[in-house]
């Protein structure tokens, strides 16, 4: 009797307290989720790096000093010699130079273009990540929520089950004693009511197991006695089924795609020559005995500008094999793009055959139950007259519960279905990040 009390009571802790929907822990996991701020991150990343290949349509302008101590060990020696590409100043002990180095690259076929553009789709593709993993996190959410709807469900009606067990169990003791029941039908029933004891306690683990792993995804502290998870509302006719290539997942790898294309036509135009623009202008001071009158007599001493160009004719076969590289690289994007379309389609159908499946057996245990209800009631009439015994009015009763529970384990799986098939579908736009 205590044990019944004890179910009785747990069961209406979880009917009463907090009520939270799906859809606020999705908010919830939205605004505070490190998988997704990680994902955000990276996409700022990508941003900054993006100013930082801008900078090279732009001049390079550079300003060098050096100060200089020369100590001529040959005697006989004096002036300027020229050793291979070194300059050597053996006239004079103290130098001071500062110039000023300007370096532009007016034409190489495009690359920073290039590469400005692999810049964009690479941002482009984080934020569709951050979309992906956001999808990612609701589908894990969804998994545990309807698990835990189930088991709570399970909990609940099996809580009722039990109090009707006990009285059946009572019931054939007393049949027992009275020598009209046998001791192998006590026995079937005190087994049947150990076992949905346990099962009443697997129902309590597994909802606070799925409980505990809301709490850790939303964000929000769940408490175990007092939250009331509510039902999911998506209904199937509510849902747009659309195009594999509308869905995020497609849109990224399209991204990735253009992106590797932008790879290999820069690689390409690397090996083309390059065309640049240069100036410098220098201010040169110096003395054969002061450092500082050297540094004092710095003053413009000379400036150029001219054109260079300059062609990689051969670097050893590297191009062949970045080339071959980047195409495969390519091809297996591609591979990747069509094995995501197929599992996506047949998902999407596997979901779609769920569901209607799902509202056939709901539609059928529905009629069941009604005719189990009836069945309740008329073996109750029957029982006020005398035509039926408590044993089959509580059988009837525990059958009642059976079939309340089944429907609802339906329900809630359909709702899954729909809700999941939901997520699939989702569009960029509808993503909060």
């Amino acid at each position: 009797m205590k044990k019944c009390l004890f179910f009785i009571l747990c069961a209406a802790t979880i009917l009463v307290g907090r009520e939270v929907s799906f859809s606020e822990l999705q908010t919830s996991a939205s605004e505070n989720s490190h998988r997704l701020k990680l994902r955000t991150i990276d996409t700022s990343i990508e941003q900054a790096r993006l100013e930082s290949v801008y900078s090279a349509l732009y001049p390079q302008l550079s300003l060098g000093y050096s100060g200089e101590y020369n100590k001529n060990l040959d005697k006989a020696s004096s002036g300027t010699l020229s050793v291979g590409g070194t300059t050597i100043n053996s006239g004079v002990q103290n130098k001071d130079s500062v110039a000023l180095s300007l370096n532009y690259e007016l034409y190489h076929f495009g690359t920073t273009l290039k590469q400005i553009e692999m810049s964009k789709k690479e941002i482009a593709s984080k934020k569709l990540e951050v979309c992906n993993e956001e999808t990612k996190l609701y589908l894990e959410l969804l998994d545990h929520y309807a698990t835990a709807k189930k088991a709570q469900s399970e909990y609940r009606y099996k809580s009722q089950m039990h109090t009707l067990r006990q009285e059946l169990y009572s019931l054939k003791q007393r049949l027992y004693a009275a020598g009209k029941e046998s001791r192998v039908s006590v026995g079937d029933e005190a087994i049947r009511l150990i076992d949905l004891e346990r099962d009443i306690e697997r129902a309590q683990m597994s909802y606070d197991e799925n409980l505990i792993a809301l709490t850790k995804l939303s964000y929000i502290e769940l408490d175990l006695k007092s939250t009331q998870l509510l039902p999911l509302t998506t209904k199937p006719e509510e849902i747009h089924i659309g195009s594999f290539e509308e869905n995020s997942q497609a849109r990224q790898y399209k991204e990735k795609i253009e992106q590797k294309n932008a790879e290999i036509s820069l690689n390409l135009r690397t090996q083309l020559p390059v065309l640049s623009l240069y100036s410098n202008y220098y201010l040169y001071g110096s003395d054969m005995h002061n450092a500082y009158n050297a540094f004092e007599d710095i003053k413009p001493n000379s400036w150029n500008a001219g054109l260079s160009i300059r062609w990689n004719l051969f670097e050893g076969f590297k191009y062949n094999s970045e080339s071959a590289r980047l195409h495969f690289e390519r091809d297996r994007l591609n591979e990747e793009y069509a094995l995501a379309k197929r599992e996506f389609d047949a998902d999407t159908q596997t979901k779609q055959q769920h569901l209607e499946r799902l509202a056939m057996l709901t539609k059928n245990e529905t009629e069941a139950l009604n005719e189990t209800h009836n069945k309740i009631i008329m073996t109750q009439r029957l029982r006020a007259q005398g035509e039926a015994d408590a044993v089959s009015e509580v059988s009837v009763k525990l059958e009642g519960l059976e079939r309340e529970l089944t429907l609802q384990s339906e329900t809630i799986q359909q709702a899954y279905e729909a809700e999941g098939l939901k997520l699939q579908h989702r569009g960029v736009e509808e993503c909060k990040r």
